[in-house]
C-alpha cells in the first residue's frame, strides 16, 4: 500500500497493479504468485484510489487458460459492481480478456504484449474483442503503430518508459500513456 500512496504523493494519475485470483477466491495484490501471508486485496487498492487516481488491474495467471478466464471473470465481476470509471483491467492472456468481458461488459480492457504481432491481425482482433487500449512495450513503439491504434479506436499506452528522452519522443508520437518506473519523468496533461 505504501507504493500507492507514494504514487499518489508524486501526482500519478494512475496506477498499475498485479493481481491474482487465489485458490479460496480472494483477489490479491502481489507482483509474484502471493505467499499465504499476503493480505492486501484488490478492493483495498480500489477503495484506497476511487476518486484519487485511476487504477490499471493487470490479471495474472501462470500457464493456464482456464485459470486466466477465471480470473479475468472474477475482477470483471468486481470492476463492473463498483462501477468505477478510473479502474479498467489489462493482461497478456487473452482468456482473462475474455472472462472479463463476459463478467463485466461494460468494463474497458486492454491487451498488454511485449513481442511484434502482426499489426492489421492485432487491430482487427483488439475490434473484435472490443478492447479499450493496447499496451505494447515501449520496444514495439512506432509512430505507426500509434496511428494503426487510433485509426482502429483505441488507445496506445506504453510500459515500461523511463529515459527522459522516450517519454518525449513518444508524447511527440501522440502516445495517450506512459507507464514508468519513475512518474515524475512523464510530464502532466
Amino acid at each position: 500500500m505504501e507504493s500507492f500512496e507514494k504514487a499518489l504523493a508524486l501526482g500519478c494519475d494512475e496506477i498499475e497493479t498485479d493481481v491474482w485470483l487465489t485458490d479460496d477466491g480472494r483477489l490479491l495484490v502481489s507482483h509474484d504468485r502471493p505467499k499465504p501471508d499476503l493480505k492486501l486485496t484488490l478492493e483495498d487498492v480500489l477503495d484506497f484510489c476511487r476518486g484519487k487516481m485511476g487504477v490499471n488491474v493487470e490479471l495474472k495467471c501462470e500457464m493456464s487458460e482456464k485459470g486466466a478466464h477465471q480470473t479475468g471473470a472474477q475482477v470483471g465481476k468486481v470492476l463492473a459492481e463498483r462501477r468505477d470509471p478510473d479502474a479498467y483491467v489489462s493482461s497478456f492472456w487473452w482468456a482473462a480478456l475474455e472472462g472479463s468481458k463476459i463478467a463485466g461488459p461494460s468494463v474497458r480492457r486492454a491487451f498488454l504484449f511485449s513481442c511484434s504481432p502482426d499489426r492489421s491481425a492485432l487491430m482487427e482482433s483488439a475490434r473484435d474483442m472490443r478492447l479499450w487500449a493496447l499496451h505494447p512495450n515501449r520496444a514495439f513503439v512506432t509512430p505507426e503503430f500509434v496511428h494503426a491504434a487510433h485509426a482502429a479506436g483505441l488507445k496506445a499506452n506504453a510500459w515500461t518508459v523511463n529515459e527522459p528522452s522516450e517519454i518525449a519522443l513518444f508524447a511527440e508520437w501522440g502516445i495517450d500513456g506512459i507507464m514508468s518506473d519513475y512518474p515524475e519523468r512523464v510530464p502532466k496533461g
